[in-house]
């Protein structure tokens, strides 16, 4: 790098500005000068200080490799546009000076100035260290102040000293206080109580006079003194509670604690127990009766207390003077004190005529013991002998009609009755009730009537009846005493097989079977009753019906669709119903033996003798065999099925042997497939059948047409997914003996036309073959079922809703159980270590590799432009996961190889380094290599350095030909060739590459099972060797994260096809958020 004397001019243009730079440089005011190479953009920042003693500026400057200043700045006034600043210059002028020629370069200044950066750190550590110092002191000061108190307090407790106190009681306009003395000999007033009781929380000297100062604690004061100080707490947070409740102006305490009616009670209770030690109070307990003054007017009475003195607590009354307190206790119910109360409150009661009898009824009958009397007297009607009487029954309205009846000698009084007699308290109160819980009252019948449906009614049933029994005599019909119990119905249910159909009867000896679906349809709307035909009316709350409920909801079952109790059910619903029988708790279901047999036989395959010709006898291991009678057994009983064993077991063969037993001139049957495996199952027949005829739908579409046209001149006809889509109007009107889909997940979105298309075909028998029915969502499993036996896992709706939704989300177990008992009978599911026992092992490895300087750096760069470009789009209600997928490609070709995003780099990435160190050790070893790659680019960029290094290899991609594709396997298998490059959606399914012992992952691919099929393309049958998996993953890189997610969304699958695999292409918010942490 080199800074040329016409660069300087042309970038400090200005005459004073240079000027003035060559002066700061000559004083030499260039305090530090750094250097850095930038290996990305190539070029050169240079960052200086300069300092002229009153003001530092901060200098940039970028250089490229033609020493062209290419940017600069400064933090003054001068710099701008036109020209740079004297503080450019200088620096410049400095670097001419040093001429560096090794980056990255440092400068620093020998003069021993201190740069204003760290003066501004001195002088921060200097207020750092003051502040340091003073809140030090306050902890000082504090364990000071402790020490002192625990000085004193040991020499209080040393003397054994206690300290009493004494409780006064001063009248002050009328009004009794409390006050307090503390001491031993002599006793001071204590003039704050507030302040007082803080000491003796906080452990605080006080002084008092010149003989008494003492720290305050609980330990100093007598067992007697600490009761008072309990009192003393209570009665002053009662006063300011009283205080901020009535009055607006509160009046905080001091030294006296106004007595109050709700602290009373409690003063006087500790008095007296302290009375022995509180001589100078009397405490004691009196007789007295308040004497109540009655006066008759002309249209009221008028009632109030004469004489009366008396402090009104809540309870009882009390005299108080400053040398005693006296207590008159009246009832324990506090009723004649509220009455006292409202009479003190009012100076006098006045009483209307017409409420002298409820007057005397409810309050005057009660206290009536405790006052004298003067003046007139209060005449009210006597009650006779009452005898209550609560009648209850239906009516012809479906109502319950209730009313209350009082006898009083000869006189009936009836509810709801006016005018009426006096009747008792007891009376009055079960009409108030039963008026509030009556839907309507009917003043003129004097009753009151409740709706059959209304919740209440069965609250007044069950809990207001029996309630009631305690205040009156309860007579109900027998009708009533019915509703509000729980019915027990007697249903049956029978099952037997009709037709391919299961035949269900309801019966029940309670509910006629042309009226079964109107009691059904009346408990769906949440009714309590339905009235039969014949006038019965029954009580919907049972358990037999809850249960019968819950068995049309599952089913999906509407009440119209039973005709006189009877249904019909795809025979596919064998399992579940028999489950559902096994665990019944309140239904009687009835299997016949036909549905028996259907069930047992489906336990015992292994015991199932279906025909197998004697060349299949001899090929088929015994787990094949056990998957070809299975299979029977599906297509006997008229299921669809799931062959979902892992990769390598001959799926494809066991399919082959039931096509070949159940063989029919008249009868074809379908397979579709992904492309790569077209000629592969065409292949697979010949070699293994000799009866079987096959014809592959593919070529143009003229030779597609006439190949479909003739379909019943094969047995097999072979075609692809691809061509099912366009092909699926040649199909109309055409019946197949069997629809086989091999990889099945290739219709795991029930939107797409591959899964519209194949649903459409009309075949007998169903079938599927997948090593990965789940691989992201319960949604694919539906979707797969929805092909093999439509509705059996019912619509998408009620699945989400009921199945997929608890289980995903709310972790349901129970929910999870259920499903997995709906599918398991319909899924075959074997893993190579359970039944390959000879196989050799498979070694699994993953390789961590290490970013080089620069690549680390790139990577960083383009993981912080992601993140802001991910917070953008986080912003949004939708998140646009077709961007996000490409933020994650970027990151994943940095980590694979930068060169197939940035032309301007020619060395190989670490990771392709790593990839040919492992390729030579096995190319040593003389053994051969699938290399796996997502990006075709780097397949490219692997093959060139293979070529370089005299590597052979074969490449397959996604355009490689079907013919080509097989010419390459069988060469592979059959040559010398080290290196098989395979792009990994071409090469993960329809290829036996057994010749390889090594597989190569060059980078983690977002579906795990995608990945694992690759594998499998060398660990199956036929494979004699230990089989090496790499899986090579850059560290601290996206690809890390995408491990570790693909291992949490493992789980799923797990739960319901054991050994699959999770995939992250459906990533929560959270999930994206942790694959883009820096």
């Amino acid at each position: 790098m080199l800074v040329t004397d016409k660069e300087l001019h042309r970038i400090v243009s200005s005459v004073r500005n240079l000027r003035t730079g060559r002066i700061y440089y000559q004083k030499d005011y260039v305090r530090e000068i750094t250097i850095t190479y930038d290996r990305l953009f190539d070029d050169y920042t240079i960052e200086g200080i300069v300092d002229n003693g009153s003001y530092e500026n901060v200098c940039k400057i970028v250089i490229d490799q033609d020493n062209k200043i290419t940017d600069y700045s400064c933090n003054c006034y001068w710099c701008d546009e036109l020209s740079a600043c004297g503080h450019i210059g200088a620096v410049l002028l400095k670097v001419q000076e040093l001429s560096p020629d090794d980056f990255p370069f440092k400068y620093k200044s020998k003069n021993g100035k201190i740069s204003y950066f760290d003066k501004l750190v001195q002088i921060r550590q200097q207020q750092e260290e003051e502040l340091l110092k003073n809140e030090l002191a306050v902890t000082k000061n504090l364990i000071a102040s402790f020490k002192t108190a625990k000085a004193i307090d040991f020499n209080q407790v040393k003397l054994n000293q206690k300290y009493d106190l004494e409780v006064q009681i001063k009248i002050n306009y009328g009004h009794p206080c409390l006050k307090f003395k503390v001491g031993s000999d002599k006793k001071y007033i204590i003039k704050n109580i507030p302040n007082f009781l803080s000491a003796l929380a906080n452990n605080e000297y006080v002084e008092y006079g010149k003989q008494l100062a003492f720290v305050h604690n609980q330990k100093v004061f007598s067992d007697e003194a600490l009761k008072i100080i309990e009192l003393m707490k209570f009665c002053m947070i009662t006063y300011e509670r009283y205080q901020q409740e009535y009055y607006y102006d509160i009046s905080h305490v001091t030294n006296e604690i106004k007595i109050i009616p709700e602290s009373i009670e409690y003063i006087y209770e500790v008095l007296k127990d302290l009375e022995k030690t509180n001589q100078h109070l009397s405490i004691y307990q009196y007789n007295y009766q308040p004497t109540l003054h009655i006066r008759k007017l002309e249209k009221y009475y008028s009632l109030e207390l004469k004489d009366f003195d008396e402090f009104c607590g809540y309870k009882n009354l009390y005299k108080i003077t400053e040398n005693e307190i006296g207590m008159v206790k009246l009832d324990d119910e506090g009723k004649a004190i509220k009455f006292i109360h409202n009479c003190e409150s009012k100076d006098k009661l006045l009483l209307a005529k017409e409420d002298v009898n409820d007057f005397v009824k409810y309050i005057l009958n009660d206290i009536k013991q405790y006052f004298n009397y003067t003046g007139d007297l209060l005449t009210s009607e006597v009650i006779e002998t009452e005898i209550l009487t609560l009648y209850g029954d239906i009516n012809e309205l479906e109502q319950i009609k209730v009313y209350l009846e009082s006898k009083q000698g000869l006189e009936t009084i009836y509810s709801f009755q006016q005018p009426r007699k006096q009747t008792s308290i007891n009376f009055d109160l079960i009409e108030d009730y039963l008026k509030e819980i009556g839907d309507v009252v009917d003043f003129e019948k004097h009753c009151m009537y409740l709706n059959l449906e209304s919740e209440k009614t069965y609250s007044f049933l069950n809990e207001g009846l029996p309630f009631l029994a305690n205040y009156c005599e309860v007579m109900v019909s027998d009708a009533l005493k019915k509703i509000g119990k729980k019915s027990q119905f007697s249903i049956n249910v029978g099952v037997t097989l009709e037709n391919d159909l299961l035949a269900i009867d309801i019966e029940s000896i309670d509910i006629p079977k042309d009226e079964l679906a109107l009691v059904l349809n009346s408990y769906q709307k949440k009714k309590k009753f339905h009235r039969l035909k014949n006038g019965q009316l029954l009580y919907l709350d049972s358990d037999e019906l809850k249960e019968l409920n819950e068995f049309m909801t599952d089913y999906q079952i509407r009440p119209k669709m039973l005709e006189d109790g009877h249904l019909e059910m795809d025979v596919y619903r064998a399992f579940s119903l028999d489950n559902k029988a096994e665990t019944s708790n309140y239904l009687v279901y009835d299997r016949s033996t036909v549905f028996k047999e259907i069930i047992d036989n489906f336990k015992n395959i292994a015991k199932q003798s279906y025909p197998l010709a004697p060349n299949y006898q001899e090929i088929l291991r015994d787990y094949q065999k056990f998957g070809y009678q299975w299979l029977q057994s599906i297509s006997s009983y008229g299921f669809g099925g799931i062959l979902a064993d892992d990769m390598g077991l001959g799926k494809t063969l066991q399919m082959i042997v039931l096509l070949d037993q159940n063989r029919d001139d008249k009868k074809t049957s379908l397979v579709v497939c992904p492309s790569s495996l077209l000629l592969n199952w065409q292949d697979e027949i010949h070699k293994f059948s000799n009866s079987l005829s096959c014809t592959c739908i593919h070529g143009s579409l003229k030779r597609r047409k006439e190949a479909i046209r003739k379909f019943n001149e094969v047995d097999v006809l072979i075609t692809t997914y691809d061509y099912m889509r366009r092909d699926a109007n040649l199909y109309d009107g055409y019946q197949f003996e069997n629809i086989i889909l091999d990889e099945a997940q290739y219709i795991k979105n029930p939107k797409t036309k591959n899964a519209i298309t194949v649903k459409s075909l009309k075949a007998k028998h169903r079938f599927a073959l997948t090593g990965t029915p789940i691989e992201n969502s319960l949604a694919e499993l539906w979707s797969i079922f929805d092909f093999l036996m439509p509705e059996y896992l019912y619509s998408y709706h009620y699945f989400k809703t009921n199945y997929e939704t608890p289980i995903v989300k709310n972790h349901d177990e129970n929910k999870q159980q259920e499903l997995k008992k709906l599918i398991t009978p319909f899924i075959l599911r074997r893993n190579k270590k359970d039944v390959l026992t000879e196989l050799p092992e498979k070694i699994e490895k993953t390789l961590s590799i290490e970013f080089n300087e620069e690549e680390n750096k790139l990577y960083l760069a383009n993981l912080i432009q992601v993140n802001k470009e991910l917070q953008e789009q986080l912003n949004y209600d939708n998140v646009d996961r077709i961007a996000i997928l490409a933020m994650l490609t970027r990151l994943r070709q940095i980590c694979c190889e930068p060169r197939i995003i940035y032309d301007n780099i020619s060395n190989i990435s670490s990771k392709l380094s790593g990839c040919l160190d492992l390729i030579r050790n096995f190319l040593g070893n003389n053994q051969k290599v699938l290399l796996f790659s997502s990006f075709t680019s780097v397949l490219d960029l692997i093959a060139k350095e293979l070529e370089k290094e005299s590597i052979t290899y074969y490449q397959l991609t996604g355009d490689t030909k079907k013919e080509e594709r097989h010419r390459l396997v069988n060469q592979f298998q059959n040559d010398d060739t080290t290196v098989f490059l395979i792009s990994l959606k071409a090469g993960g399914t329809g290829l036996n590459l057994t010749a390889a012992e090594a597989v190569i992952h060059f980078d983690p691919w977002w579906n795990m099972s995608a990945q694992n099929q690759a594998t499998d393309r060398a660990y199956r049958i036929g494979q004699e060797n230990v089989v090496t998996v790499y899986k090579l993953v850059m560290k601290d890189s996206v690809e890390e994260k995408i491990l570790e997610l693909q291992n949490k969304k493992k789980n799923l699958a797990d739960s319901f096809v054991e050994n699959n695999e999770g995939s992250i292409t459906t990533m929560s918010t959270n999930d994206i958020i942790e694959l883009f942490k820096v």
